[in-house]
């Protein structure tokens, strides 16, 4: 469906004919008259008052409340349907996402993704966790780009695996309901996991404009605890329930009547909104979009993630000459020839090192690599102590 902020029958006008503008006017400190006053005024004075019908003032009214509350109210263009609908082409080569995936990465660091936090997750995340049992884990990645999840129980049980008992994680407050407050607390944890390390060892959490709902809580809630460095890039803002009405016009109106709010950090009073910001992260990196999808979500499960860690080399392209002598076990020039270049700091520097400099390309998944290289640092400034 077609999210749009424009067009709305002319019975939603009766909702909003009478509200208060929250501007003021600009050689003024009083507050701007009632919306009926200001339409009334146009229509009997405004230049041009045969364009202010009745349906180009609702769309402009309306359209001013949408633009107010930002994106916890929108309405929805029904889809269209097809006057000959063709078959939805299947295809059986896109990889299927696990739940949860746990993999020991790098040297000693275990990695985790979440592609959504559900009833279910937390059980199978204990099920994962079994891998590092017998590996010596110094630091834990938790990957949270592309997860959503609007079960905000599973966000609090998954975040107690990495916290200890009793301490405030969130509240859900709601239009409807009184506030629900979530702590971390031991009647959510299995005992298929008890590895200490899991709240003590460093905790870096990756998100992206894509981490949205129990995901964006879950990360919100393990950064407010002091217990992970958020790493990647700021967060959908998507972390609220929400309710949604049927216009007389066949439109939905969808509106968020939920939101989770964190606790004041330990050196502020005020408690921090998820929604409809998001959460900044506390480390900043860019990556290109399609390839960051790409890395993360197109891994099949037999191939390991330490490979979109590596460099990757551009071989020589052959021609089909080329191809054709080695086939009949002829010798080939791979290599160009090599000339020496002598470099106005006395350095010699080959045009086949110079080559083979600007054909490695980047680490694919920079995001990651970043997390991997504070774990790092963090591990050396241990055995310094």
């Amino acid at each position: 469906m077609k999210t749009i902020v424009l067009g709305i029958t002319a019975g939603l006008s009766l909702l909003v004919t009478g509200a208060v503008p929250r501007c003021r006017a600009a050689n003024s400190g009083v507050p701007l008259p009632l919306t009926a006053e200001v339409i009334s005024v146009l229509k009997s004075n405004y230049v041009d008052r045969d364009k202010l019908d009745a349906k180009s003032l609702n769309e402009a009214t309306v359209t001013g409340i949408l633009e107010a509350v930002g994106h916890g109210v929108v309405i929805i263009e029904p889809e269209t349907p097809s006057t000959n609908p063709a078959p939805a082409a299947t295809d059986e080569s896109k990889p299927t996402q696990s739940l949860v995936r746990a993999e020991v990465i790098g040297p000693d660091i275990g990695y985790i993704r979440l592609a959504d936090v559900a009833e279910g997750t937390p059980a199978l995340l204990d099920v994962e966790l079994k891998k590092f049992a017998d590996a010596k884990v110094t630091g834990f990645v938790l990957d949270l780009r592309y997860a959503g999840g609007t079960n905000f129980a599973a966000a609090a049980a998954i975040a107690s695996r990495f916290l200890n008992d009793g301490q405030e994680l969130f509240t859900l407050k709601s239009s409807e309901k009184s506030p629900q407050v979530f702590h971390a607390g031991a009647e959510v944890k299995s005992a298929s996991f008890t590895g200490k390390d899991l709240t003590s060892s460093p905790l870096m959490l990756l998100v992206n404009a894509e981490t949205r709902g129990g995901a964006e809580v879950l990360a919100g809630a393990l950064r407010t605890a002091d217990r992970g460095i958020v790493i990647g890039s700021k967060t959908a803002g998507l972390a609220a329930g929400w309710q949604e009405a049927k216009l007389s016009d066949g439109r939905t109106l969808r509106i968020a009547t939920a939101k989770i709010v964190l606790p004041p950090p330990p050196d502020a009073t005020q408690p921090i909104d998820l929604f409809p910001d998001g959460l900044t992260p506390d480390v900043a990196v860019k990556i290109d979009p399609k390839t960051e999808r790409d890395v993360v979500l197109t891994v099949q499960t037999n191939e390991t993630l330490t490979a979109s860690l590596q460099p990757r080399v551009k071989k020589k392209d052959l021609t089909e000459a080329e191809l054709v002598k080695v086939f009949h076990g002829q010798s080939i020039d791979i290599e160009p020839p090599v000339r020496a270049v002598t470099t106005n700091t006395d350095q010699t520097v080959t045009d086949k090192e110079r080559e083979e400099e600007e054909e490695i390309h980047n680490v694919r998944d920079v995001v990651l690599q970043r997390a991997v290289d504070i774990l790092k640092g963090i591990r050396v400034l241990l055995t310094w102590q």
